[in-house]
C-alpha cells in the first residue's frame, strides 16, 4: 500500500527529539515493518515546541518514509485566536499541496483534529475518489463548549462562535469511508452527532464504518527487556504518582482536599508530579502548603519507569467532559504499561474498563472525602494494590500492546485497500 498519514501537532522523525512518537510516527513505523510506502504530511510549526522546523521534505527508512512539511503562521499559545487562525490558514495550505499533486495514495489516514485541516483533506478524497479513514483523538469543537461550569446560555454562545467548525466537522463525519477513535464510544459519538443524513443521501453516501483503535505508547525496548517490579507493600509510607502535561482538564483541588484529610489523621504518603504545562503555577499553589508533594517537572520514559517501580498507584484527575468520559487517554495505558493500577473519577469508559478487569479505584469527581477514604483503605490493605498491579500489566499486554494494537490497525488497513483494489477491479 500507498498510505499518505496527515498528522499535525505530533513528533515526527526528522524533530530527533526527545519527545515520545505519538500515532503519526508509531503507525508508520507498522506500516513499514509490512513494506508499506508511507507520507507523514504535517505541519513545519512543532507544536510541542513552538518552533518552525526547517526543512520541507525528507526521506527514511530506505525510502520508504517520506516526510512533507505545510507551512502555517505559528503561535505561542495552544488556548489563543492565533491558533485558530493558524488552524484557518491551513487549510488553504494543505488543501492546495494536496490538489497540486499528480499523483494519489490507497487511503489517507487523517488526524482529527484540527477541524480545518482534516476538512481539507476529505475534500481532497472524494475529489479524487480516495478512500478517508477519520482517526478522532479529541471532540472538537464539543471540546469548547463541554465545561461543567458553564451555563446553558454561555454554552450556546459558544456553539454559535464555533458554528464554522460544527459545519466542518459534519462535513469530515458524512464524507469519510471510516471513522476510528481511541474507544468505539468516541467514534460512535462523533459519527452519531456530526454525520448528517441528508447530505449522505443527496450525494448517494454510505453511512461510515467505525471501530476502535487506542492511542498506545510507542514500541520500546525498555518496556519489553525492563521487568516492572512488584510493588512493596505501603506500610506507613503510600506512594502516589502522576505523569503528564499540568493543564486545566484536571481536578487537582480535589485531590489536594483529600490529601490534606489523610494530613489529619496522620497517615504517611508521597504524591510525585512529573510534568509541566499552562496550568503549573496554578497547581503548584494548590499544593504550596503540602510537604509531602513533590514536584519532578518533565522526566524521560527511563525515569519514569524508575518512580513507577517506587510507587503504588497512579492517579489521573480528569475533570468528567465527554472528551474523556467516552475516551481512553494514553495516561491510563501508560500507567498499565508501568504496572501502576489507576485511581480515576471519570465515568463512562475508563470506569467501566476499571472494574471489568479490577485494574484500580474509581472515585467521585469532586468528592475529596470518597478519594481520601480510599487512600486511607490502601494503606491498611497492600495486597489490594499488588492484585491490582498485576491485573493492570496483564491488561496492557493483553489489549494494549504496540504490537498488539498496531497489528489491528494495518490488518484493518490492508482490508480497506484490497477492498477498494477489489471494487475497482470488479
Amino acid at each position: 500500500m500507498n498510505i499518505w498519514i496527515l498528522q499535525t501537532g505530533e513528533p515526527l522523525f526528522s524533530d530527533d527529539s526527545d519527545l515520545r512518537p505519538m500515532r503519526a510516527m508509531n503507525l508508520s513505523k507498522a506500516l513499514i515493518e509490512r513494506n508499506h510506502k508511507v507520507e507523514i504530511i504535517s505541519t513545519r510549526f512543532f507544536h510541542q515546541k513552538k518552533i518552525f522546523r526547517n526543512k520541507s521534505e525528507k526521506t527514511f527508512f530506505k525510502g520508504l518514509l517520506t516526510e512533507t512539511l505545510i507551512n502555517s503562521p505559528g503561535y505561542t499559545s495552544n488556548q489563543s485566536l492565533r491558533r485558530l487562525f493558524d488552524h484557518f490558514i491551513l487549510f488553504f495550505t494543505l488543501l492546495n499541496n494536496l490538489l497540486k499533486r499528480k499523483d494519489k495514495p490507497d487511503l489517507l489516514f487523517i488526524g482529527y483534529p484540527p477541524v480545518f485541516w482534516s476538512l481539507a483533506a476529505i475534500i481532497f478524497a472524494n475529489i479524487k475518489g480516495i478512500p478517508t479513514l477519520l482517526d478522532v483523538k479529541d471532540l472538537w469543537p464539543d471540546i469548547f463548549w463541554d465545561n461543567g461550569n458553564y451555563s446553558n446560555t454561555k454554552k450556546k454562545i459558544i456553539k454559535f462562535v464555533f458554528i464554522p467548525y460544527s459545519i466542518s466537522a459534519t462535513i469530515s463525519a458524512t464524507f469519510s469511508k471510516y471513522i476510528t477513535g481511541p474507544t468505539t464510544l468516541m467514534a460512535n459519538y462523533f459519527l452519531e452527532n456530526y454525520h448528517n443524513n441528508l447530505l449522505s443521501n443527496l450525494f448517494n453516501l454510505q453511512k461510515p464504518k467505525v471501530f476502535a483503535s487506542p492511542i498506545v505508547p510507542p514500541k520500546g525496548q525498555e518496556i519489553k527487556t525492563k521487568k516492572v517490579t512488584p510493588k512493596d507493600p505501603p506500610n506507613t509510607l503510600l506512594k502516589i504518582f502522576f505523569i503528564g502535561s499540568l493543564v486545566s482538564v484536571y481536578d487537582f483541588e480535589t485531590v489536594s482536599q483529600s490529601l490534606n484529610l489523610l494530613d489529619s489523621y496522620g497517615i504517611k504518603y508521597k504524591f510525585l508530579i512529573a510534568g509541566k504545562g499552562s496550568n503549573e503555577k496554578e497547581i503548584l499553589n494548590i499544593f504550596k502548603e503540602n510537604q509531602n508533594v513533590k514536584f519532578l517537572g518533565w522526566i524521560n520514559r527511563t525515569q519514569a519507569i524508575q518512580i513507577a517501580n517506587q510507587s503504588h498507584l497512579g492517579i489521573a484527575p480528569y475533570k468528567n467532559i465527554k472528551n474523556y468520559e467516552l475516551n481512553l487517554s494514553n495516561k491510563y495505558i501508560d500507567y498499565f504499561s508501568l504496572g501502576l493500577p489507576v485511581l480515576s473519577p471519570l465515568k463512562g469508559f475508563a470506569k467501566t474498563l476499571i472494574d471489568k478487569h479490577d485494574i484500580g479505584w474509581n472515585y467521585l469527581g469532586g468528592n475529596h472525602k470518597e478519594l481520601a477514604n480510599i487512600l486511607m483503605y490502601l494503606t491498611n490493605n497492600p495486597n489490594d494494590i499488588l492484585k491490582k498491579s498485576n491485573n493492570a500489566l496483564a491488561v496492557y499486554n493483553k489489549e494494549f500492546d504496540y504490537d498488539v494494537v498496531y497489528k489491528r490497525l494495518v490488518d484493518k488497513l490492508e482490508k480497506i485497500s484490497e477492498k477498494r483494489l477489489n471494487s475497482e477491479f470488479l
